[in-house]
């Protein structure tokens, strides 16, 4: 019997979301017994179907095997604590083109680091990282993100963008451009969910501030944090076209969500959107050049994100009007796009990875 130690966070953030997505493939999709060690001290299991295939992974852990592999799925910068003694994987996620020194000491500490994109790659190997790396795109829940027909109270066209309150999210761009692409005689709205539980309320009404001060701010709402990933489907699947102009991302789930609900998309052409945003799938925004990562908060400087100018903004000017004009609200190449991203396949390149070489052998 083979057998996998996870050791990641079970919580409604982008780690914990993925989390319970590759835990749970592992668990139904393979062979392999999960025994699950919570990152932190807060599980959160949203709904039944989630209990039923988590708890039994965190009574594992009870009797968990010390020399099975281990799968930590945390930040870069927090990798020396593992479970057990087996083969050590890690699976990070990060935005800018450079690590700290302590940061690819870490990941080199590791036997194998698992990345989501090939851009991911070119990074981790550009800063001297030399464990083994291996590319495992993330999914998407179909069962979760498909498109159902709805009753509509109006023709509005809706913008939406999913991505808590911070400068690498470009909401600040966003709105910028919202603001330059209509009038108030416009149709329109542009829904913003961007919980951000992180921020203390000065810095929550910075930027709450952009919505109160701008001239569509009629035409803008913003939404608290939904509940689980079904509301999430929700507000996708009343809105027209997800919107999506990340300085950089270290994947970002939910672009292809919106395409596996039949939802134009808007993105910018850069970091890991490279791995499934395309020409025939998104509107991209052409990035041209970087500037150092800094927002003082998260970001310091220390590596390079897009820079987003007036060429970034006209283009996102372009693709707003142009989906809303030509009353764009599907997006067939992107359904196709998003079916080729599952969790299983996740999971199946980590089970071929960590588990397959019974030996446990390091290549």
């Amino acid at each position: 019997m083979k057998n996998i130690n996870m050791y990641c966070p079970i919580n409604g953030t982008g780690y914990g979301i993925t989390s319970k997505n590759i835990v749970s493939s592992l668990s139904k999709s393979t062979d392999a017994t999960v025994s699950l060690f919570p990152i932190g001290y807060q599980v959160q299991l949203e709904t039944s179907d989630e209990e039923s295939i988590l708890k039994p992974c965190l009574e594992n852990s009870k009797f968990y095997n010390p020399f099975s592999p281990c799968l930590k799925i945390w930040h870069q910068h927090d990798l020396a604590s593992r479970i057990g003694k087996g083969i050590y994987g890690v699976f990070p996620f990060f935005e800018s083109d450079r690590l700290y020194e302590f940061e690819i000491h870490q990941l080199n500490s590791a036997d194998y680091v698992f990345t989501a994109s090939k851009w991911g790659k070119t990074v981790l190997e550009k800063n001297g990282v030399n464990s083994y790396i291996t590319v495992a795109p993330l999914g998407v829940n179909l069962d979760i993100f498909k498109q159902e027909k709805i009753e509509r109270e109006n023709d509005t066209y809706v913008f939406c963008h999913i991505g808590k309150w911070e400068k690498r999210k470009s909401q600040d761009f966003l709105i910028e451009a919202f603001n330059k692409a209509f009038t108030e005689k416009d149709n329109v709205e542009l829904w913003l969910l961007p919980h951000n539980p992180f921020l203390n309320k000065e810095e929550t009404e910075k930027w709450t501030s952009l919505v109160d001060n701008s001239k569509l701010k009629e035409k803008i709402k913003v939404y608290d944090r939904l509940q689980t990933q079904y509301h999430v489907a929700s507000f996708i699947n009343h809105s027209d076209c997800g919107v999506f102009l990340s300085r950089a991302e270290g994947w970002n789930n939910e672009i292809p969500e919106v395409m596996a609900m039949n939802k134009p998309v808007i993105a910018t052409n850069y970091s890991a959107h490279t791995e499934y945003c395309t020409s025939d799938n998104a509107f991209l925004v052409d990035i041209d050049k970087n500037e150092p990562a800094k927002d003082d908060k998260w970001f310091n400087g220390h590596g390079n994100w897009a820079k987003l100018e007036e060429k970034q903004l006209e283009q996102t000017v372009e693709h707003m009007r142009f989906v809303y004009n030509n009353n764009i609200r599907t997006n067939p190449n992107g359904v196709e796009t998003a079916k080729l991203y599952s969790w299983d396949n996740t999971a199946s390149v980590i089970y071929q990875t960590l588990l397959e070489n019974d030996s446990y052998n390091v290549k």
